[in-house]
């Protein structure tokens, strides 16, 4: 043991020479990928743990069907079959005079008007006034279907009608019998009307038309009603139809004839008065003059702005910059030759005087040269400015011209829109005219043969048993929707729930391991409530591992050892930090039942209390909170080894360190070098050293701890923790380089569909002092 006590953080690496902060050997580096797809056990165990959310809809659904069912009047359908002809002979044809839809969807729009008309006001009502149906009690109103929402509506209202009695309406005195009768005709119309149901036969001319009501005789009166109303009304309209065509014909003939032959006279008028005979001809030249011009204009006008760009360099001093100069060959050529020159100067310079004739020989030539070079580039300015020039007075002269062309093209279009309206109105009048003239010989041949295209096929019987209501149907409609609607609202229940409850939840949100599953310890309620017995309670949870060893908690957390040994690649850390995001988690009970299982295990550990703000092992153990820790840290010094404040517990090879005096700076102590020196003798005297602390989040203790030891585990409570709180927890640690190592799910009810698999796992570890009454999370007061 001192061996490996000599080498303290062994499973660790530095992180770099100037910073010796330790990190933890990280299994998941990259995370988990997201899982595409649709999991369907998934959402089969989200049905299965609200499975009582989705049997009360359903019990509701099914309860409120039987009540509407039961409350529903039985209603009889009586249908009569017609025949809707789509092409019947025209009284008159107006095809030539305006567009028309034809084919498939002209079709359609006939049959859509046609089921309109029969669905209408005005043919509900002229079948009342037909039928004289006005005052039916169907149709008056006083006999209405009743359901389980009308009823519950109409409750107030008959109750209050019981104490105030009845009241004529306002206003119906003063009405004549027949605006009575009328009123009440267009009451029972609009009650007909929504009891009419239109049904086209697919694939036919056949329609159904079905009138619904209390009576079987009733309904088959009315449907039988309803067709011979249609068709009547089909005919009359026809009829009507051909008359007022033939009016209007005889109306319109005698003017279109004067229109005609005023607008002929007026187009030979204008084309002898104008000769524009040839006027669209005319037109098209001058617009491709004009084109060619404008065409001419843009390419002037771009080389025009070329040259006033040039131009402005040359004013500004700069024409030796621009690119008719940079490009020149010839102004390159020399430049070349001077550049050659130039270096053969420098050569001889450093050999010979200024006077040596070669060299005076080059300056000449190195001169002669500079002179060509400023002759080219003059030359080429006064290009330049030259072409700027007969630019300008080439664009001058393109616009004048373009002006020209457009004028004439302007009056001859004001030529040209006179003409074709006036030869517009001569081809229209005279297409009306010869229209007319043959629909007016048509008409008294095809008023007297009109056929009408509705054939009754099948007329109405009463039916021999009501259509609504429909038991079955209603049952399996309310079994649907409350199946669905029972699925829909646990599946949205379980999606709002933000509470970690499953290892997966975990892995995806932070990338670390869940180390192990703590399940929820059931313990017989203590009868009288007493402090003693609540504190009784609390022990019995801590030490539940000590007092049942064999139990599945024990073997929970003998898994937890074991994945801990695996953690780093090199073995079971020395010491380990015990957190959790907040309070309640479960923390100190898991650190003491791990080291429980530890020391079972025949290792030496030592149970260290720094939750330094509500410390609570000196109450799990019966021992007194002082001394402790933070009376070490107030007395430690470098050659101290003092053990006064380590005590022994009942458990072999188990020491505890309570938290000592109340301290009024828990985080400046805990972040003392006396606190690392504690640590560092705990690690050389014991196996293993368990240290619980305060919850992460809010406070910094868990922080400047998780510094000083081999590895940091969070305590999460399942169906407790949120998701953002072990996402923030993890965080936090992570910006400090704490050595995580991974995650303990508590408090992990194994009755819960998300963790069967567990359950199952855990089955041959349950012990009948196990199965009490009610449930006790195990660290929940921790």
């Amino acid at each position: 043991m001192s061996e490996r006590n000599d080498i303290p953080g062994r499973h660790l690496k530095p992180v770099s020479h100037s910073n010796q902060a330790l990190v933890a050997y990280d299994p998941y580096p990259t995370g988990h990928a997201n899982e595409d797809g649709i999991d369907l056990r998934e959402y089969w165990r989200m049905i299965i743990k609200r499975k009582w959310v989705v049997i009360s809809i359903l019990s509701i659904a099914l309860v409120t069907s039987l009540l509407a069912t039961a409350l529903t009047i039985p209603v009889y359908r009586s249908t009569a079959v017609v025949q809707i002809t789509y092409e019947s002979q025209r009284i008159l044809e107006i095809r030539d005079f305006t567009p028309e839809t034809r084919g498939w969807i002209g079709r359609d729009q006939f049959f859509t008007t046609q089921y309109d008309i029969l669905r209408g006001r005005a043919l509900a009502e002229a079948v009342v006034r037909r039928e004289g149906v006005q005052e039916h009690p169907e149709l008056s109103g006083e006999i209405r279907q009743r359901s389980l929402t009308s009823e519950l509506k109409a409750l107030p209202r008959r109750l209050a009608a019981v104490f105030r009695p009845a009241r004529p309406e306002p206003g119906m005195q003063a009405l004549s019998a027949e605006q009575k009768r009328e009123l009440a005709v267009r009451r029972a119309g609009s009650t007909l009307r929504s009891r009419i149901q239109i049904t086209p036969r697919r694939d036919s001319n056949l329609v159904n038309i079905t009138v619904s009501s209390f009576d079987p005789q009733f309904a088959a009166r009315m449907a039988n009603a309803v067709v011979e109303e249609y068709r009547h009304s089909t005919m009359q309209r026809r009829y009507d139809a051909g008359q007022a065509a033939r009016e209007f014909l005889e109306e319109q003939l005698a003017d279109l004839r004067i229109a005609l032959e005023r607008a002929d006279q007026a187009l030979l008028d204008f084309g002898q008065r104008n000769q524009v005979a040839d006027l669209r001809q005319r037109v098209e030249m001058a617009s491709t003059s004009l084109t060619s011009l404008n065409m001419q204009l843009n390419e002037t006008q771009n080389e025009l702005v070329q040259m006033r760009s040039y131009r402005r360099q040359i004013e500004n001093g700069r024409g030796q910059h621009i690119r008719l100069i940079a490009n020149d060959e010839q102004i390159n050529a020399l430049g070349q030759q001077l550049s050659e020159l130039s270096d053969e100067h420098a050569r001889m310079s450093r050999r010979f005087q200024d006077d040596y004739p070669a060299l005076a020989d080059v300056r000449l030539r190195m001169n002669q040269l500079e002179s060509q070079i400023a002759e080219r580039r003059d030359t080429i300015v006064s290009n330049v400015l030259a072409e700027y020039q007969n630019l300008n007075s080439e664009v001058a002269t393109l616009r004048e011209a373009i002006e020209e062309r457009e004028a004439g093209i302007l009056h001859l279009n004001q030529q040209s829109v006179q003409y074709n309206i006036l030869r517009r109105e001569f081809e229209t009048n005279r297409e009306l005219y010869d229209g007319m003239l043959q629909r007016m010989k048509e008409i008294g041949v095809a008023a007297g043969v009109q056929e009408n295209n509705i054939a009754l096929i099948d007329s109405a019987l009463a039916a021999g048993a009501p259509f609504l209501p429909n038991m079955q149907r209603n049952l399996a409609m309310a079994l649907l929707i409350g199946l669905v609607l029972g699925i829909a609202v646990a599946v949205l229940m379980e999606f709002l729930d933000t509470t970690i409850r499953r290892t997966e939840d975990i892995e995806k949100l932070v990338g670390r391991p869940v180390l192990g599953l703590i399940p929820m310890v059931k313990l017989r309620e203590q009868r009288q409530k007493t402090a003693l017995g609540q504190k009784s309670n609390d022990r019995a949870v801590s030490h539940y591992s000590e007092i049942h060893p064999k139990s599945a908690v024990s073997e929970a957390f003998r898994s937890l050892r074991t994945s801990l040994m695996f953690s780093t690649p090199q073995g079971m850390p020395r010491t380990i930090l015990f957190t959790s995001p907040g309070p309640s988690d479960g923390k100190t009970t898991n650190a003491i039942n791990l080291a429980t299982v530890m020391a079972q295990n025949g290792n030496k550990v030592l149970l260290i209390d720094a939750d330094l703000r509500k410390p609570r092992m000196h109450r799990d153990f019966s021992i007194p909170h002082t001394p402790g820790l933070t009376n070490r840290i107030a007395g430690v010094n470098g050659g101290d080894s003092s053990t006064s404040a380590i005590v022994p517990t009942t458990v072999h090879g188990l020491f505890i360190m309570p938290s000592g005096s109340q301290a009024p700076n828990p985080a400046e102590l805990l972040s003392s070098e006396r606190m690392l020196k504690i640590i560092g003798m705990a690690s050389r005297a014991f196996d293993h050293v368990i240290i619980d602390t305060a919850p992460v989040l809010g406070l910094a203790d868990a922080l400047v701890l998780s510094r000083a030891v081999d590895g940091v585990i969070i305590v999460a409570a399942a169906g407790k923790t949120s998701k953002d709180s072990i996402k923030a927890s993890t965080r936090r640690l992570m910006q400090v380089n704490a050595p995580l190592l991974g995650i303990v799910l508590n408090q992990v009810d194994l009755d819960s569909p998300d963790y069967a698999y567990y359950s199952s796992y855990y089955y041959n570890y349950s012990n009948d002092d196990e199965h009490e009454d009610n449930p006790k999370a195990l660290g929940k007061t921790a």
